[in-house]
């Protein structure tokens, strides 16, 4: 065979094949209208997959089987978003921006696959076979319903819809987590009637990150839940040791939030709370299996101290081991949903991603035996973990079930993975509009602005805050030097999903709810205190030397900032 020598390929041919490529995509897209040499663009590619697309049968046990599957933006969609991100903010007031209800976030015609009955004479092929015509039956018919426009993200492959039916089948308790800054979001009606309609199992909602809200907004919220589902059991939890917010509507405390430290230890004080709970649902048959009292006091500030050695001597028995594994394998590919193991009471944890259901585990351990990450989708695979021999936790995957929000409110409740956001700058335009987030974040607008120049104020756009912000923290690209926008963007709404920048949503009436109305007059009295004080102190100054200045009277750090009370 003879042998032919490469011919060198120089800078110039290089180029020229470049620029080749460029044409032929711009000849490609010349009827979307797209500017494809705009140096801003992200290099994204435009999804022409259609809105709907079937199920096929997965086969092995490949890394992507487990992967979360949404629907993508087009470039058309991304462009228009941007265009309309540099609008100036409309901002809209609490009252209205803040509320969200059951109606706002479910429709009536929006549910969530369920397995289908199955008989212990099928084959696992047939089953298989069964599920996957019957969920793509559902894809059709929730497609056909609604708008492709009115359903938001939700999870599409039928393999992470299934480990929600295992934890569910293997489970005695079902345990909801929702996060308090958004409950509504992470409670699907349709959830809620599967877990105690269907499958008869008892539910207990957990109400996570109370750290982050103020006590009247976690009152509130446990009201309504408990009008809209009286039969419902609502536990509060929380998992680190962050200091409780005065009043989440204030722009003081939501910049004390700002400066959040990062490195935080867990929090089991609550725990025997949520052991109480499980407890009066738990069935009778299974009640003598766990010691609930001595469970419960475990966990106790009193009992804190003496059993932590005894807790760290049991480390290594509360493990999971490859026995328990076998069981769970067991039930999965024989059991029936109405058959569960007789020799423990398991927990299951079910709801969104990022609500903190690994964290929990963690917390109730007093060490870390799950990983956790704010990515979402980290959990794969439903693992079972034993608090003591009897008693079990099951962690599932968080997946997300299909609503009527809209998609920039999923991507902050971080129900989608931030570093993967195609367009970020709706979801700040969101924010922006109901959280003053340039105040916060105290950004300066720019210089050189001609409203400025003029006297006039400065009217704000997500473009421009994601900008001030790039200015601030020394985010600039690589070529050009110019400020990352996008980076910036994705900063912030990392920000949201840790908190350090509050978006809390109020139930309906909240703002005139009594509770509300309470904790304004005493913050007002406590205000109105304060200034009496130093008012009379600075009258009898006076009175001792008439010819000295008078002081000034300290504001609160409420009147600082121009935030009075309701």
């Amino acid at each position: 065979m003879p042998f032919h020598r490469k011919k060198p390929f120089s800078a110039k041919k290089k180029k020229a094949q470049l620029q080749s490529k460029r044409a032929t995509k711009r000849e490609q897209h010349s009827e979307n209208d797209v500017d494809w040499n705009s140096p801003e663009d992200q290099p994204i590619v435009a999804s022409a997959k259609p809105a709907f697309k079937l199920q096929q049968s997965v086969a092995g046990d490949g890394r992507n089987k487990l992967t979360s599957q949404f629907d993508k933006l087009s470039r058309v969609e991304i462009e228009a978003n941007k265009r309309r991100s540099m609008q100036p903010l409309k901002r809209l007031d609490p009252r209205e921006g803040l509320i969200m209800s059951f109606d706002q976030a479910y429709s009536a015609d929006v549910d969530i696959p369920v397995r289908p009955e199955w008989e212990y004479g099928e084959s696992k092929e047939q089953l298989e076979e069964r599920e996957l015509e019957y969920f793509n039956g559902w894809l059709e018919r929730l497609q056909e319903s609604k708008d492709e426009s009115a359903v938001s993200l939700y999870e599409k492959n039928l393999e992470v819809w299934r480990q929600l039916w295992r934890v569910v089948e293997i489970s005695d308790i079902m345990l909801l987590i929702v996060d308090i800054r958004h409950p509504v979001l992470h409670f699907p009606p349709s959830l809620y009637r599967y877990i105690t309609e269907t499958t008869g199992k008892p539910l207990v909602v957990v109400l996570n990150k109370i750290d982050l809200v103020a006590e009247t907004t976690v009152q509130a919220w446990m009201h309504y839940f408990k009008q809209k589902f009286p039969s419902v059991v609502l536990t509060r939890f929380r998992c680190f040791k962050d200091q409780a917010l005065v009043d989440d509507t204030k722009l003081a405390d939501m910049k004390m939030r700002k400066s959040r430290p990062r490195k935080r230890t867990h929090d089991a004080r609550l725990v025997g709370d949520l052991f109480a709970a499980c407890r009066s649902v738990c069935e009778k048959s299974k009640l003598d299996l766990v010691d609930w009292n001595e469970l419960i006091a475990r966990y106790t500030d009193d009992a804190e101290e003496e059993d932590e050695d005894e807790d760290e001597d049991k480390d290594e028995q509360d493990g999971s081991s490859d026995e328990e594994e076998s069981d769970v394998e067991e039930m999965e590919n024989t059991g029936h949903g109405e058959r569960v193991n007789s020799k423990y009471v398991t927990l299951g944890l079910v709801g969104h991603p990022n609500v903190g259901k690994s964290t929990i585990i963690n917390s109730i351990m007093q060490r870390t035996v799950v990983s956790t990450s704010r990515t979402p989708g980290h959990t794969k695979h439903f693992q079972t973990i034993h608090v003591t021999p009897t008693l079990r936790l099951c962690d599932c995957p968080g997946l997300v079930f299909p609503c009527v929000v809209e998609r920039p409110m999923q991507v902050l409740a971080g129900l989608y993975n931030i570093a993967q956001v195609q367009e970020p700058y709706t979801s700040v335009m969101y924010l922006a509009e109901r959280v003053p987030v340039e105040r916060i974040l105290t950004l300066q607008p720019p210089v050189d602005n001609p409203d400025l120049l003029q006297g006039i104020d400065y009217k704000w756009s997500a473009w421009s805050i994601c900008e001030a912000f790039a200015y601030e923290r020394g985010f600039y690209t690589s070529k050009g030097a110019r400020p990352d926008v996008y980076r910036a963007a994705l900063h912030i709404l990392r920000w949201v999903l840790d908190g350090r920048i509050l978006l809390s949503f109020k139930p309906p009436n909240f703002f005139d709810s009594l509770e509300y109305l309470r904790a304004a007059a005493k913050e007002e009295e406590q205000q109105s205190r304060g200034q009496e004080s130093k008012d009379s102190s600075t009258h009898e100054a006076s009175s001792d030397d008439e010819d000295s200045p008078q002081p000034v009277a300290q504001q609160s750090m409420f009147a600082l900032l121009g935030e009075e009370s309701c």
